[in-house]
């Protein structure tokens, strides 16, 4: 069944090992997954881990022509920039995301680029605003696991 078939393909990312993540990145590509399947695949990789998201991001870099070629005009360019870049969190990021859009136009995804370098920044905003007292948190509760 196709549903099933696009679920398995958007988490056959969520793995740590990068030589997975770079196959699965591949294969996102290949014959074997249908064109409209493929920004799930990448999607899935770019939202299973800090390094699948670096590995994505990299990906779409150095295959952009020919995603840009198969997607140009449609929502799913606009869906693969999303799904790819909104979770990062460093505000470098949405200059890198900003800088390679600017020498590689997407006309239809650009308010979509626009959004995702304002969420990259807000992102890192609340990191730098809440990571400490998170962090505190988290070892709090380590320290004393709710009683049972």
């Amino acid at each position: 069944m196709q549903e099933e078939k696009n679920r398995i393909e958007r988490v056959l990312g969520a793995t740590l090992s990068p030589e997975l993540i770079q196959k699965v990145l591949t294969f996102a590509l290949s014959e074997e997954v249908r064109p409209q399947d493929t920004v799930s695949v990448i999607g899935g990789v770019a939202g299973g881990s800090k390094h699948g998201r670096k590995a994505a991001w990299k990906f779409i870099k150095d295959n952009w022509e020919e995603l840009y070629n198969r997607y140009q005009g449609g929502f799913l360019i606009s869906r693969l920039i999303k799904l790819s870049v909104e979770g990062f969190a460093v505000d470098k990021m949405a200059g890198e995301v900003k800088a390679f859009f600017e020498s590689h136009p997407a006309p239809s995804a650009e308010r979509t680029i626009q959004q995702c370098c304002e969420n990259i920044l807000l992102n890192a905003a609340w990191l730098k605003r809440d990571a400490e007292s998170i962090h505190q948190y988290l070892l709090q509760r380590k320290a004393s696991p709710p009683a049972v």
